[in-house]
C-alpha cells in the first residue's frame, strides 16, 4: 500500500494495523517514497535460563534493614 504523507496523517491507526498484519505500507511525497511503516519483531531475548515464575519475587530493595542487619553491615558484630 502506498499513501501520501498528507493522507496518512488522519489514518495512522489504520496504517499501523495494516503493517502489523503483514501489509507493506509506504509513505510518499508525490511519487517519491520517503518512509515505510513496518512491524517490530517480538524479541526472544531473556536473561538467565530459568523461566521468570521459577525465580519468585525478588527482594524489596527499598525496605529498611532490620537493626540486626544494619549492625552486621556496619561491622558492629
Amino acid at each position: 500500500m502506498r499513501i501520501s504523507v498528507e493522507a496518512a496523517e488522519g489514518q495512522l491507526p489504520r496504517l499501523i494495523e495494516a503493517a502489523s498484519g503483514g501489509e507493506e505500507v509506504v509513505l510518499a511525497r508525490g511519487d517519491v517514497p520517503v518512509a515505510r511503516i513496518v512491524p517490530i519483531a517480538p524479541s526472544s531475548f531473556r536473561i538467565g535460563i530459568l523461566p521468570p515464575q521459577a525465580l519468585g519475587p525478588g527482594p524489596d530493595w527499598l525496605e529498611p534493614m532490620s537493626n540486626d542487619e544494619l549492625a552486621l553491615w556496619e561491622g558492629e558484630r
